[in-house]
């Protein structure tokens, strides 16, 4: 798995040594000020869908996935359960030791929905593959084959996603009017968004008709024809799919609601990056600091939007692991804060995001 970061590497030194040297013969601009910056932010403005309510429900689901299994097997794991809800039914835990992923699924009797929440990063083998950008045609036949996907993040949705069909039509039949609310952190949002699309596409009530080509072979139904509501929330999701996949994924989510929720400068989201042909699919929801100020982006299903979390130099992990003003895992300890603050991105990273940044903004960061 280092093999494609070692190219990455490379392939980066080069590329972006000469384009920062040639921007550095340039005047450069004087970063905005305040004033600039706030009329910047003023051109995008609040969602009036965006429930910031059941954005730290969704926010809590992720924290749960981060705790020991026991604990949340249990709905025993102190805040992030009882903020996620203190009424909740786990179904199923989804734990694959050869990849770190970690995912479940579960029941809120409370608001009559099916909830499915990712991990997100956690170890180094996580890590890792959220660094490994290639890309594999993605196997959904609704897409068409000019659709291509991240390799590992396809992998680690794939190593759960059988058992996780079986479970989701298990409880749909059970409860066949809760809606289905799904969620996940970095690498669990990228995951998210690949079981969002998919039960989409789903007409739930006739899946098992096609449930043994649906799990044993690709994905069962190749039109948009699902009738249970679905809701995504993902927060710090890297790029999912070139511009074919995120163009068909709009479509398919256009009558859901989906926010992709961004953090001042956590740098997953731009990852992998667009001059490798990744595109996120909308819609993006970027807090620009840590304030409870939160900005609707006008990204579309081919176009990221320049004036949101692509106008800053992203490069401060701990904004990755801090959302909605808390710790993105299980317990927000002294220790837990102080190891977030430690992170330090790799000099690939930063070479990488040297040259994103300089790409959407015509000039390099400032030093």
């Amino acid at each position: 798995m280092k093999e494609p970061l070692s190219c990455t590497a490379v392939c980066v030194a080069a590329f972006v040594t000469g384009l920062l040297l040639f921007f550095s013969f340039a005047a450069l601009p004087t970063p905005m000020t305040n004033d600039e910056a706030a009329q910047v932010f003023g051109t995008r403005t609040t969602s009036p869908d965006y429930n910031t309510t059941e954005a730290w429900k969704a926010l809590h689901f992720c924290k749960s996935a981060y705790c020991p299994v026991a604990s949340v097997t249990n709905w025993t794991c102190g805040n992030a359960c009882s903020n996620a809800t203190p009424n909740f039914h786990i179904y199923n835990i989804y734990e694959n030791t050869s990849t770190g992923n970690v995912g479940y699924s579960g029941m809120d009797h409370d608001s009559e929905r099916i909830v499915v929440a990712f991990r997100g990063t956690f170890n180094t083998a996580n890590w890792i593959q959220d660094l490994d950008f290639w890309s594999m045609p993605y196997p959904h036949p609704g897409c068409g084959p000019s659709c291509t996907i991240h390799r590992g993040f396809y992998k680690a949705y794939d190593s759960v996603r059988p058992q996780l069909i079986q479970d989701v039509l298990a409880m749909h039949t059970r409860y066949p009017t809760y809606s289905l609310f799904i969620t996940g952190h970095s690498l669990g949002g990228a995951m998210a968004v690949l079981a969002a699309i998919e039960f989409t596409t789903w007409n739930l009530p006739k899946a098992p008709e096609a449930l043994a080509d649906g799990v044993r072979g690709r994905h069962a139904a190749p039109e948009p024809s699902h009738l249970v509501p679905v809701e995504l929330y993902t927060f710090g999701e890297p790029r999912v799919g070139n511009v074919f996949f995120t163009n068909w994924s709009t479509s398919v989510l256009e009558n859901e609601r989906q926010f992709r929720v961004t953090h001042a400068k956590d740098p997953v989201p731009h990852l992998p990056p667009r001059s490798w042909g990744y595109v996120h699919v909308p819609q993006e929801h970027w807090y620009p600091t840590d304030n409870d100020t939160v900005l609707l982006c006008q990204d579309n299903s081919t176009t990221e939007d320049a004036q949101c979390s692509n106008s800053v130099y992203a490069t401060a992990v701990a904004d990755h692991l801090l959302y909605l003003g808390i710790c993105t895992r299980c317990e927000c300890t002294a220790a837990v804060m102080e190891e977030i603050h430690s992170y330090r991105l790799s000099p690939e990273l930063y070479g990488l995001l040297a040259l994103e940044y300089t790409l959407d903004n015509g000039h390099p960061p400032q030093p």
